[in-house]
């Protein structure tokens, strides 16, 4: 069923997924039209979230890093009994590289999963997020695809000498789609629809130029 929403200036019309039908020009002077899928009247190719951990010293054997819903445990030696423990290594540096390892469970040099023993068996790529630069000290996360919900992945730590900068992730941003762009309207009342619905995902945005009287034809 089709749903309807009058404006007269620039506006959020719905939030989340849909389709885009077309609208109705009650009156208008001068006026243009552009949408977005997005909640916003401004496009992106959108941001991915990010954490940084980061080791103050050398871990501990037991410490732990939790990421969403995984937690990898730091090792001295590993039992290879249970997954996503990692080896700690000679230094600091060594242990950020084999839990980036673990995390992205991407290591075809021979020195992954049940071989040089960096992580335990049974690891497997971490659903959410991918590990990416890391340093001496630091180990920067990014989840694996762009937007706001990345924001939601929960950050934790349990050692004494690291610590993430934050709870969750941050800094991510939807993906926001030009899915009409600007359309002068010609005189008079008239209606624009389209031969099919235009899906949109993060919400639709109507961006008003001049002044018009719209309702947007939506479901």
């Amino acid at each position: 069923m089709a749903l309807f929403q009058n404006t007269t200036a620039s506006v959020l019309v719905k939030t989340g997924s849909g389709k885009f039908i077309g609208v109705i020009v009650n009156s208008h002077t001068s006026g243009t039209l552009r949408f977005n899928d997005g909640l916003t009247g401004t496009t992106s190719a959108g941001v991915k979230a990010t954490g940084t951990l980061t080791a103050s010293g050398v871990f501990s054997d037991g410490d732990t890093v939790k990421i969403g819903g995984t937690t990898y445990t730091m090792k001295t030696a590993l039992t290879n009994l249970v997954a996503n423990e990692v080896l700690i290594g000679a230094s600091t540096a060594i242990a950020l590289d084999n839990l980036k390892q673990a995390i992205n469970q991407g290591d075809t040099q021979g020195g992954g999963e049940g071989q040089e023993t960096k992580y335990s068996t049974g690891t497997v790529p971490h659903p959410t997020v991918t590990a990416t630069t890391n340093g001496a000290t630091t180990q920067v996360v990014e989840a694996r695809d762009a937007g706001t919900a990345g924001n939601a992945i929960t950050t934790t730590e349990t050692g004494a000498n690291c610590a993430f900068g934050g709870g969750t992730l941050a800094s991510g941003v939807s993906v926001n789609r030009l899915i009409m762009n600007t359309y002068t309207l010609p005189s008079g009342s008239q209606v624009v629809e389209f031969p099919e619905p235009i899906d949109f995902v993060n919400g639709l945005y109507f961006t008003e130029g001049g002044t018009a009287d719209i309702t947007v034809i939506y479901k």
